[in-house]
């Protein structure tokens, strides 16, 4: 076995001993002791920290199978690199192991690394103030013997927390509101960092430290050992105990992502993340961004730096001077709608009092919890007040369908439905949308009540 370049096996960058390599099959074939188990430590950690992977050498000749080192959050382990296809022998660059080998992939065990649908179930919000820090790194190998070949391996429906934390910000600040136009509401780019930063004070990483103390929104720190943010991180260096790293923050506009790096709109240079960057899996990739993106760092396995990019979050939102947070480029053209909608109101309509929502979290309702993608809300000559849902059906699968299905009763509890899909947004259609959606809104505040019965406005998707 030897380490070799990531994504060049062809270029090799260290060879294993004999006894390393034994090392490692009789720890992932369950069969290690306490030496063996310490010595694949130290060669995953190794292969880690030179940005390799390690090449097997279980087959007589040709291409060798390949392993990846990964750190997760409490444990090292190895990913195998084989083929993406039904047939682990159809991709000459990634072939199985032999089937002698402890590291032999078993297709029809084995189940997919990822779950490509990514139905991002709603969060209830938090009222926890403290929020969590990057954990110690860690000391021991993840147990293979506890691995259920019928569980996926990552639970991608699931936000994840750098998001959670972004999200409560984004709440605290009212960041994901438009407040109605008769208030003149200020809604310039300084104003709202101010409020993110304002909330992120009412936010704890340590007992003695806020987010806001340990965040810094200047992409030029992460490159700056004498930046204030890097000199406050060095000085809480003495208040993080051993379970957790020494971990720091950033906030940032960014313009493009990808699957491992930022590119910020302060900066020429890019940000590569260690781990992956999570955002949004909705509509056109090139259509999402531009993104507010929080990251956590650390400060290299030896807390001596330099600065080093962890884990990414990348939000989409409506543009750089309105931090309107979207999940897609679609979203994006239906919060304009609703922006035009909002001010064609308030000059038709003096009285009328239109806030516009995207919620970030879980509404509760009878039937269950629900995230409708914006609420409105409607009051009229201060008396009456009606919640409305708008539902952006961005997506024409049925697997998308059958998920919205199962969501439009809880959200009905809310208050009425408006769908909008891509067709209803093209050049040809655009103008009636916006005069069904203005005269729909009217119809709703003029009504006294509104029917919640989970059975009301059943052809939505129609």
């Amino acid at each position: 076995m030897r380490i070799v370049v990531r994504n060049s096996p062809a270029h090799p960058l260290a060879d294993l001993s004999d006894r390393e390599a034994t090392a490692l099959r009789a720890w992932y074939g369950n069969a290690a002791s306490k030496e063996d188990e310490a010595i694949a430590l130290s060669v995953i950690k190794r292969a880690k920290v030179m940005d390799g992977w390690i090449e097997c050498d279980c087959l007589a000749a040709g291409l060798q199978p390949l392993l990846a080192p990964i750190q997760q959050e409490r444990t090292f382990t190895l990913r195998r690199l084989t083929s993406k296809e039904a047939d682990p022998q159809q991709n000459e660059e990634r072939p199985n192991h032999a089937q002698t080998c402890p590291f032999h992939v078993d297709k029809d065990a084995a189940p997919p690394l990822f779950d490509r649908r990514y139905q991002i179930r709603p969060l209830p919000k938090s009222e926890r103030s403290y929020i969590d820090a990057l954990p110690a790194i860690p000391n021991r190998l993840a147990d293979i013997s506890e691995d259920d070949p019928t569980r996926s391996r990552e639970r991608n429906d699931r936000p994840s927390r750098l998001a959670s934390i972004l999200w409560r910000m984004l709440d605290k600040a009212g960041t994901n509101v438009i407040p109605a136009l008769q208030d003149n509401p200020e809604l310039a780019l300084g104003g709202q960092l101010s409020g993110i930063r304002s909330a992120a004070r009412e936010l704890r990483v340590l007992r003695t430290w806020t987010l806001n103390a340990l965040m810094s929104t200047w992409a030029a720190d992460y490159w700056d050992p004498d930046s204030r943010w890097q000199r406050l991180l060095w000085t809480s260096r003495p208040d993080w105990p051993e379970s957790l790293r020494r971990t720091g923050f950033m906030l940032l506009f960014v313009k493009t992502v990808s699957a491992q790096a930022i590119m910020p709109a302060s900066s020429l240079r890019k940000i590569d993340v260690l781990g992956k960057v999570r955002q949004p899996l909705r509509g056109d990739p090139t259509l999402r961004g531009p993104f507010l993106t929080l990251l956590n760092v650390d400060f290299q396995d030896d807390d001596e730096g330099p600065v080093r990019a962890i884990q990414a979050y990348a939000q989409p939102v409506y543009n750089g001077d309105t931090l309107f947070p979207v999940e897609s480029g679609f979203e994006r053209d239906v919060s304009h709608l609703l922006f035009w909608l909002q001010q064609a109101l308030f000059d038709a309509v003096p009285d009328l009092r239109i806030k516009i929502t995207k919620p970030l979290f879980a509404s509760e309702t009878p039937a269950g919890l629900c995230r409708p993608d914006f609420m409105l809300e409607a009051t009229y000559g201060g008396s009456i007040s009606v919640t409305l849902i708008i539902e952006a059906f961005g997506m024409e699968t049925d697997e998308y369908r059958e998920a919205k299905e199962r969501t439009l009763p809880r959200m009905k509890h809310l208050g009425p439905i408006f769908g909008i899909s891509p067709k209803d947004l093209t050049e040809a259609k655009a103008a009636d949308t916006a005069r069904r959606l203005q005269d729909w809104v009217i119809d709703q505040v003029r009504r006294p009540r509104y029917d919640t019965s989970p059975t009301s406005d059943d052809d939505i998707l129609t």
